[in-house]
């Protein structure tokens, strides 16, 4: 694995927002409030992949709620991915997340698509890196999945202030997790090869107020530009839930059982 030195937090790598981001990053928050409605029950099995929704950085499964509704009326079984507000040590989300992934693949008795927004799509990469043989297609929304890190300065303020309650004892995200030596080991992992026969597909927009958008451009997969939606708009932009259903729509129906993992074989 490639060794990535620390990242840095601090004024010199801030990512400076245009106006007119910062104001469509603005009233994409409105969009929100579409994921109040009526719930959409479980459709039965079919040859669409079950797919876990990973929410991003201090939200939780009720973020996105409106593209849970969205699949659900197109045939996809979604599932939540209990993980929590997405607060804390990387690691650990992405052990809480491959835990949810062998439930759900067992119970489905099939691989499982991921959807993760933001900091939730940097851990559903991780997530089938470390497990591609239950995982048979991801797509990450305005996610960091590049070793670099560049946030908007609030962002980066909102993090400074968890790294002092972590100090305080709190259970919340360490400095070490991002600019330490835990936070350079999920940068490298990042860095590695990802696996060939996982589909990959990484959305995201210019106009992204919250963290450098060239951060989501991964090499290893394939890139969809949307140009009218926001980092948060993501969750809730009509286009992107019509782009993240065409996708895991088109997942082969080949994968009705979960692959033997190495350490199996």
């Amino acid at each position: 694995m490639t060794v990535v030195a620390p990242a840095v937090l601090d004024g010199s790598t801030d990512y400076l927002a245009t106006p007119e981001a910062r104001r469509l990053e603005a009233r994409s928050y409105l969009g929100l409030l579409r994921i109040v409605g009526q719930r959409v029950p479980q459709p039965a099995p079919s040859d669409l992949a079950p797919v876990i929704l990973v929410p991003g950085f201090i939200s939780g499964d009720v973020s996105l709620t409106l593209l849970a509704r969205y699949l659900r009326r197109r045939g996809q079984r979604t599932f939540g991915s209990r993980i929590g507000a997405n607060l804390g040590c990387t690691d650990e989300m992405v052990n809480r997340l491959i835990t949810r992934v062998e439930e759900v693949a067992r119970l489905e008795r099939r691989r499982v698509a991921l959807v993760g927004h933001s900091r939730g799509g940097m851990i559903v990469k991780l997530a089938a890196q470390r497990r591609p043989d239950l995982v048979s297609s991801i797509v990450v929304l305005s996610a960091p999945v590049t070793d670099t890190l560049s946030v908007a300065p609030h962002i980066r303020k909102q993090l400074e202030m968890l790294f002092r309650l972590h100090q305080r004892g709190l259970r919340v995200i360490s400095q070490d997790c991002v600019t330490g030596e835990c936070g350079a080991r999920i940068a490298a992992e990042l860095d590695a090869p990802f696996p060939s026969d996982v589909a990959y597909l990484s959305v995201y927009s210019k106009a992204d107020a919250i963290i450098d958008w060239k951060t989501c451009l991964d090499p290893a997969a394939e890139l969809v530009e949307i140009s009218s939606t926001s980092h948060t708009g993501m969750a809730t932009s009509p286009e992107v839930l019509r782009v993240v259903a065409q996708r895991l729509g088109s997942v082969a129906a080949a994968d009705q059982e979960p692959r033997r993992s190495r350490s199996q074989q």
